[in-house]
């Protein structure tokens, strides 16, 4: 402890740049940040408030699920559309690195294949061809413009914009490619449940196609081209504005959708469904990111360093994207797994959150500037502290306003909570302290941290025992 509190007070005095702003700290050795990180931060705020609204409104009704279905409707049916098909038509397909696509393409369909033949092996064998058909999907489908896009948007928009139209191309591409056989394996179940000896192998193949091009993200993809060559990548004047009024709309309305249709949906879950549940979320969030970055590294051909490695990065926290909400559709759609699939959306929307920043954060820090990295953690540390406090004081007020805290093991949990807050309000105000050279307010600052964090150790350990 002394050793740590003398080296942590000589860098304070030594180093005087303890302030440096993110913008500062997301710089490379060459001058160059690979992503803005400093914008990740607001942008994850902005989207998953919007979805924290969307879901209080939805739990105090004060929007129905008539309403909610309205919603849907049209970020779907209208907004999505108009977005995609800008895009599309404006896309220059020349300038498109076509490797990092099926490096894409070939993880998805590894993760794919690897879940499914799972599934068929492990699962019971009266319900294995429905969860063969939708497990996969939700592994490997991810919700790509309503909460991709933004964050995408927020790290590279300014150092490598392009990177935002492969969220238009690797979407429809898997849809096409993977989604068909999952809906073959459901149904086949509906068929093993209802046999209906006029279904023939041709009608089902038929069915599971059908709901592919009747996706709006698939449609339009193939409209928005066919203009893109017919247009010559210019959308013409009377028609930008209109498209872009409705384009614009989507991102807002479709996060607060989401936001409504997760009311209610871990009621649903089963115990028995934890396990299936849990592993889904690990392929979804960790599987598929760490195979799209190494098969990115393997297969891309760029011959720029700095180009590969913003890439494979970029695959990384492409696959950490959370399940779409078009899989639970599915499920209810064929009505089969719905409560693992909507209970696995909420779940892996709000995992991916903390895994996004992280992970951001670690892809960048290799590229960092080594002197300013000591305040990039500390600013990191700042943001985290500021999302477990609000967490701390809702667990804490639930416990105390039920009463709860009064009896085992809830009042060893109440007392580890308490030492959690203290932690996190010292974190915070060590990023203020430092900003001043007064050394007493920094060595009792640093005494309350270090005090907070064992007693943490030691509240955990009690209540092992």
């Amino acid at each position: 402890m002394d050793s740590t509190t003398e080296q942590l007070l000589m860098t304070l005095s030594a180093d005087g740049n303890m302030t440096g702003s993110l913008a500062d700290v997301a710089n490379t050795t060459n001058g160059s940040p690979p992503m803005s990180i400093n914008r990740l931060f607001p942008a994850l705020l902005e989207c998953f408030g919007i979805i924290m609204c969307g879901y209080i409104a939805g739990r105090a009704n004060v929007i129905t699920a008539t309403q909610a279905k309205g919603l849907g409707n049209y970020a779907s049916r209208f907004a999505l559309p108009a977005l995609l098909f800008k895009n599309m038509v404006v896309l220059d397909l020349s300038d498109v690195n076509w490797s990092f696509l099926y490096s894409i393409l070939i993880a998805k369909a590894s993760v794919f294949i690897f879940v499914c033949v799972l599934t068929l092996l492990v699962a019971n064998p009266q319900s294995r061809f429905s969860k063969a058909g939708l497990f996969p999907i939700f592994a490997t489908q991810s919700n790509d413009f309503a909460l991709g896009y933004p964050i995408v948007d927020a790290l590279y928009h300014s150092q490598y914009p392009k990177y935002l139209q492969y969220i238009y191309l690797v979407a429809p591409v898997s849809l096409m490619m993977l989604n068909p056989l999952g809906f073959v394996f459901c149904e086949i179940q509906k068929w093993r449940e209802n046999p209906n000896p006029s279904q023939s192998k041709m009608k089902i193949l038929g069915f599971a196609l059908l709901r592919v091009f009747q996706n709006p993200i698939v449609f339009m993809v193939f409209i928005g081209i066919a203009f893109n060559f017919a247009l010559g990548q210019k959308i013409p004047v009377y028609l930008e504005n209109f498209l872009d009024g409705l384009a614009s709309s989507f991102s807002g309305s479709a996060l607060f959708y989401l936001g409504l249709t997760m009311v209610g949906q871990t009621s649903k879950m089963k115990k028995s469904s934890f396990v299936a549940l849990l592993l889904l979320i690990t392929a979804k969030l960790l599987v598929l990111p760490l195979i799209c970055r190494e098969m990115v590294e393997l297969l891309d051909q760029n011959k720029s360093a700095v180009n590969h490695t913003s890439l494979s990065n970029y695959a990384f926290l492409y696959g950490v994207f959370p399940a779409a909400p078009g899989v639970a559709i599915f499920a209810n759609q064929f009505n089969m797994e719905v409560e693992i699939i909507t209970s696995g959306m909420v779940i892996s929307t709000f995992v991916s959150a903390p895994i996004m920043y992280v992970s951001a954060w670690l892809l960048t820090i290799p590229s960092m500037d080594p002197k300013p990295l000591v305040s990039a953690l500390q600013n990191v540390s700042f943001d985290i502290s500021i999302v477990s406090l609000v967490s701390l004081v809702w667990s804490l007020a639930v416990l105390l306003l039920s009463k709860k805290y009064k009896r085992l093991p809830h009042m060893l949990t109440a007392n580890l909570f308490l030492a959690q807050f203290l932690v996190c309000f010292a974190m915070v105000l060590w990023n203020f302290i430092i900003k001043e050279r007064n050394m007493v307010g920094q060595i009792l600052v640093f005494v309350i941290l270090y005090s907070a964090l064992y007693s943490t150790f030691l509240w955990t350990g009690i209540s092992i025992c």
